[in-house]
């Protein structure tokens, strides 16, 4: 893992995030692309210098941040790892997946929620598109994931061949800090799965992965968010990893198991695609 990319909006959540960044940067020596965005439906980086002293308020905010930033991160969140500030000036989620784009980062950290957050939300409308859109794996945190956090992670999923695809992409970190993964498939009335049919699908999925300790998991529940989270809860578990699909290309984007997860517990999020 080399490159590890944080939006950071000043929010208690964005300080998490990189809090958690930072965990996995000690591990791996990756470095921090810590990205803030000076929110404003101008795009900025269109502008020819001209333009932008039109807009002297939101030189003023750039400028101040790209000065303040790196003594104030170095406060709340001492530490050894490697911190790069990008300050873009723009809609924030389009500019953050702009950077994922040219930095091609191996994980996103972000808070679940942003500045200005008002209790009993849904999930901030930026992880949404980030999750989305996202090329790489996106990680979401309420709370920091700290190195006992991480010795154990349940991957929830139905184990088809996609499954596999989606896993090898964050398999690196899981052997960063060898984690003991929790395979969990979460059976539900409507879509009653047999035993020996799920067991099958998690023994093919381990198979080319000896190196990593493996604990299968059948868990029953009404619903399959409330069976992940009262697996997590009764296995203290603080993250879990999802298997999404690749929405980019659909017109609307419905609200799915991550976002619905997210919303209704305390866990970390990893969500990957197949």
């Amino acid at each position: 893992m080399k490159k590890i990319l944080v939006p950071f909006d000043f929010s208690s959540y964005s300080l998490a995030a990189l809090k958690t960044a930072q965990k996995i940067s000690v591990k791996s020596n990756a470095e921090i692309l810590c990205v803030t965005v000076i929110p404003s439906e101008v795009d900025w980086e269109l502008l020819s210098d001209e333009a932008k002293k039109k807009y002297p308020d939101l030189t003023e905010e750039f400028e101040e941040a790209q000065e303040v930033l790196p003594d104030y991160i170095q406060k709340i969140a001492p530490g050894k790892s490697m911190i790069r500030q990008i300050v873009r000036v723009g809609v924030p989620n389009e500019l953050i997946l702009r950077v994922i784009q040219e930095e091609d980062p191996d994980l996103v950290v972000l808070g679940a929620y942003g500045k200005g957050y008002v209790e009993g939300n849904f999930i901030g409308s930026t992880l949404q598109k980030v999750l989305r859109k996202s090329p790489c794996p996106v990680l979401a945190v309420k709370e920091a994931l700290d190195g006992n956090d991480f010795r154990k992670v349940a991957f929830a999923s139905d184990f088809e061949p996609r499954s596999r695809v989606a896993f090898e992409k964050i398999k690196p970190l899981i052997k960063l800090f060898k984690s003991s993964v929790y395979l969990l498939f979460v059976n539900i009335p409507e879509h009653f799965t047999s035993t020996q049919e799920i067991t099958s699908g998690m023994n093919s999925f381990m198979k080319g992965h000896e190196e990593l300790t493996f604990h299968q998991h059948i868990f029953n529940d009404s619903e399959v968010e409330k069976g992940m989270i009262a697996f997590a809860e009764n296995q203290n578990i603080n993250w879990i990893i999802l298997v999404s699909n690749d929405h980019t290309s659909s017109a609307s984007y419905l609200i799915g198991t991550t976002e619905t997860l997210i919303f209704k517990s305390d866990l970390a999020v990893l969500s990957v695609k197949s």
